[in-house]
């Protein structure tokens, strides 16, 4: 599938109309997603939102959205995961797939230069830009899967040395490892960390995979296929949990 790349700006919540929206309230995030949820665009745009409210490359007469809601609720191994990324204030830092408490305990316990936020759910994309103006938010159409077979390519090129990036869920990707991990190499400073890390780890996976196939549609990369893939991109792997309360793997950038 080809990855657009869209910048989500205040006439964002235009877009949508009439068709009905969940309503984003601050420090709530208890997302109802119809399963799945299509939104017929086309009437709206003839009777509320000129053309220019509509983000570039995204089709208008039909739009199709996965039930993300599920990874709402913050875990409570979300801390460790942060603190894999090794921030400071100057970091720049890509979250792949994010969910909106994710984005706020970011900018509450690791406040950074810059936030970009890549996400398939134009739903949570706009929960995100509700709360947080000043983060940067694009749109994954469809998954990762884009022309490079990974996901920056949504990201535009004048996002690049991220410090950090976060994968936050990574089964609903839609790529392999090694293709995820190609696709950074041009996008990451020196020493850069990628973390892949889910809450709960492969208990959490199970019962995913069991109640939304559709978003949960891959495993999560073993130690070994992530040596692979690091070996091949200038990876090399820090930290490597893989438990059934906690999966997190921490690779750094060596180019």
């Amino acid at each position: 599938m080809a990855i657009t790349s869209t910048s989500l700006s205040l006439a964002f919540s235009h877009l949508f109309r009439p068709t009905p929206q969940p309503q984003f309230q601050p420090r709530h995030h208890d997302l109802k997603f119809p399963k799945p949820l299509r939104l017929g665009l086309a009437p709206a745009l003839s009777c509320a939102a000129p053309l220019a409210a509509v983000p570039d490359g995204v089709a208008i007469d039909d739009i199709v959205e996965r039930d993300w809601s599920f990874l709402n609720a913050s875990g409570s191994q979300l801390p460790r995961a942060l603190a894999a990324g090794a921030l400071s204030p100057a970091s720049r830092v890509l979250a792949v797939t994010p969910t909106p408490s994710f984005v706020d305990a970011l900018l509450a316990e690791s406040p950074c230069e810059l936030l970009v936020a890549a996400h398939e759910s134009l739903y949570v994309l706009g929960g995100i830009k509700e709360e947080h103006d000043e983060v940067r938010c694009f749109h994954l159409e469809g998954g990762g899967g884009g022309r490079g077979g990974g996901v920056v390519e949504a990201v535009p090129e004048r996002f690049d040395a991220f410090d950090a990036v976060f994968v936050c869920y990574f089964p609903g990707i839609g790529v392999s490892a090694a293709a995820l991990l190609k696709s950074l190499v041009k996008r990451c400073s020196k020493g850069a960390r990628v973390i892949i890390f889910l809450d709960q780890g492969r208990q959490n996976l199970e019962e995913h995979r069991r109640e939304h196939p559709d978003v949960a549609s891959s495993d999560l990369p073993s130690r070994s296929s992530l040596e692979k893939a690091a070996a091949g991109s200038k990876y090399e792997i820090v930290e490597f949990v893989d438990e059934s309360t906690l999966y997190l793997a921490v690779l750094q950038f060596q180019g």
